[in-house]
């Protein structure tokens, strides 16, 4: 199997800012992430449950204080609301986020929810009794391309176990967890991650983001500005409707509204990468603030330029990684999805640079 790599480490334009130590969401201090791959069989679809199985949980936990118990201010955008995840609207009114976040397949939704309560009822036996229920944040994107889904594989406890199993990174990325069966501009998707630093008033702070990739057509990729995806020569599958997951963290000191500004920026590195975020497909993005201090000491809105370009530059090299790490794949009824072909794309890139044209 051919080593996949980074397109940082190619040496290709990504943006400006300085990255963290690994380049990916846990670079924020605290922040970890689990993931429980489910690959199984191959061949035809057999119905009521047979498989092959394509799918998988991730799970992001924000810092290791109980969260039920000790929330984060969280803020999220909506950009387009074609899509079936859980625990939006009352991030939406309240701003916090008081559970790990999990990402998964869509039919696998209320399964991954039902293994978050019996881990936060597990871990806070006061919930439901003396205090308030939690609100379950579970994201989801449709995998059913490769997968099974149908038969819905992914059960409470794989969200149990990938909350259970998290760890600080760096992380996999590519064909993992929640990430085994997505697909990306027609090729391998799956799961991307990337992280930038912000330095602000006398501090360093982390901004780090995680992607769930599966949406986009080949010919509208874009990669370091080059039109990529009008001159891939890859074998072109058919299009289905999917969905695009941005989860990001800090531990920058900021309000609710200040992270739903952060979150509506995302959008602006989507854009970067070439997706119009085309009918059917759910994309919501995902900010949390891991500060716990004073709130005399958030920054100013004055201070929010650098954070909204950490934002752009890591929601794009997320989603650029995710197909880049992404090995390719088989699924059901020989449905495939070929990797991004690294090699043509440098290719591509260079003559594209160098007033050759695509050849």
């Amino acid at each position: 199997m051919q080593k996949r790599i980074t397109p940082r480490s190619l040496g290709l334009w990504l943006g400006q800012m300085p990255v963290g130590s690994h380049n990916d969401i846990t670079d924020v201090p605290g922040v970890m992430v689990g993931n429980i791959s489910l690959i199984k069989g191959g061949g035809p679809l057999v119905p009521s449950g047979g498989g092959p199985v394509r799918t998988g949980v991730t799970a992001i936990i924000p810092r290791m204080e109980n969260l039920y118990r000790q929330p984060c201010c969280a803020g999220i955008d909506v950009i387009n609301g074609y899509g079936k995840s859980l625990g939006v609207p009352f991030i939406q009114e309240m701003g916090i986020l008081n559970s790990p976040i999990l990402l998964t397949n869509t039919l696998s939704v209320n399964d991954v929810a039902n293994g978050v309560i019996t881990y936060l009822l597990r871990q806070n036996p006061e919930i439901g009794n003396d205090a308030r229920t939690p609100n379950i944040v579970v994201f989801e994107c449709d995998d059913s391309y490769l997968n099974d889904i149908r038969g819905r594989h992914v059960k409470p406890w794989d969200a149990m176990f990938a909350i259970q199993h998290a760890t600080n990174g760096p992380i996999e990325q590519g064909n993992v967890g929640a990430g085994v069966g997505m697909s990306c501009f027609q090729m391998k998707g799956g799961i991307g991650s990337s992280s930038r630093l912000v330095s602000q008033r006398g501090h360093t702070y982390v901004v780090g983001m995680l992607v769930l990739a599966n949406f986009g057509l080949l010919r509208d990729f874009l990669l370091s500005g080059v039109p990529v995806g009008q001159y891939l020569t890859i074998r072109e599958a058919e299009y289905t409707p999917g969905s695009l997951i941005l989860v990001g963290i800090t531990d920058a000191p900021l309000s609710r509204w200040q992270l739903k500004q952060l979150a509506r920026r995302s959008v602006l590195g989507i854009a970067r990468t070439g997706s119009i975020s085309m009918t059917g497909s759910g994309d919501f993005s995902l900010m949390v603030s891991t500060y716990s201090g004073e709130l005399n000491d958030y920054l100013s809105d004055w201070d929010l330029d650098d954070f909204f370009r950490a934002v752009v530059e890591a929601s794009a090299e997320s989603i650029w990684n995710a197909l880049f790490l992404a090995q390719s794949m088989d699924g059901r009824d020989g449905h495939i999805r070929y990797a991004l072909p690294i090699e043509q794309t440098l290719k591509i890139i260079r003559n594209w640079h160098g007033g050759q044209g695509p050849a």
